[in-house]
C-alpha cells in the first residue's frame, strides 16, 4: 500500500544481494530492469505483477518477495494517462505528472542526434535513460554536470565527457537531446527514460563539495 497508484516502482532487498528492480507502467507490469547491471529488459511474471490504485501486487520472485527478507521500495506517481508526444524529432510515448515534475518516456532510437519530448512543462534537471532490448549502461544527465557530461547509474566511474550522450545540448521545457551513443540512441533500439524537473516543495537537484 502506497496511498496512491504508482507508475514507477524501484524495489531492493535490504539484507540480500538481489538486484535493484525497476518497473514502470509505460513498459508495463512484469517487465524488469536492474539498475545495478547493464542487462536488457527482462520479462518476469513473478516480480511486480500489477500496479494497483493503492500500490502494487507482487509475485514470488525472491528479488522482490522472499518471505525471509526485508525490502525497501520507492514509488512515483507519473500522472493519469499515457500519451503520444510528437514535440521532438523522435516521437515518444509519455506518462507525465507536470505538477510533480516527473515523467516516464519511451522511445525508439534513430542513430542520429535528435530530441525527445518529455511531457513536462519545465526543463528536467535529472534524466535517467536505459536501452531496453540489449545490454547497455544506464545514462544519467544532471543539471550540475551540464550537457557535455554524463554519469552511469550502474557504475562507480567518475563523471565522463561525451558529445554522443546529450548532444552537448541542455534539456528545454519540451524536449531533451540525445546524441549517437548506443546507450541513448542506437537506430531501431528501444529505450526508456525517467525525467525529473525541479518543483518547489517537492524536489530539488544540486551538487555539493
Amino acid at each position: 500500500g502506497f496511498g496512491f497508484s504508482p507508475d514507477l516502482v524501484w524495489i531492493k532487498s535490504l539484507d540480500h544481494t538481489y538486484g535493484h528492480h525497476w518497473t514502470d507502467s509505460v513498459r508495463g507490469a512484469g517487465k524488469d530492469l536492474y539498475s545495478d547491471t547493464t542487462d536488457a529488459e527482462y520479462s518476469n511474471a513473478n516480480s511486480l505483477q500489477i500496479f494497483k490504485p493503492d500500490g502494487f501486487q507482487l509475485g514470488t520472485d525472491n528479488g522482490v518477495n522472499n518471505s525471509t527478507k526485508n525490502y525497501v521500495s520507492w514509488g512515483w506517481d507519473m500522472g493519469g494517462t499515457t500519451a503520444t508526444n510528437t514535440t521532438g524529432g523522435i516521437t515518444s510515448t509519455v506518462r507525465a505528472n507536470t505538477t510533480y515534475g516527473q515523467s516516464v518516456v519511451k522511445y525508439i532510437g534513430t542513430g542520429s542526434g535528435s530530441t525527445v519530448g518529455h511531457g513536462l512543462s519545465s526543463a528536467p534537471e535529472f534524466i535517467i535513460t536505459k536501452r531496453r532490448n540489449d545490454a547497455s549502461n544506464w545514462g544519467v544527465y544532471h543539471t550540475s554536470n551540464g550537457a557535455t557530461k554524463y554519469q552511469l547509474l550502474n557504475s562507480t566511474e567518475a563523471v565522463g565527457t561525451a558529445t554522443a550522450m546529450w548532444n552537448d545540448t541542455a534539456p528545454t521545457s519540451s524536449v531533451f537531446s540525445i546524441g549517437t551513443d548506443n546507450g541513448v540512441n542506437q537506430n531501431s533500439a528501444n529505450y526508456i527514460a525517467y525525467c525529473f524537473a525541479e518543483k518547489k516543495g517537492f524536489s530539488k537537484f544540486g551538487s555539493y563539495t
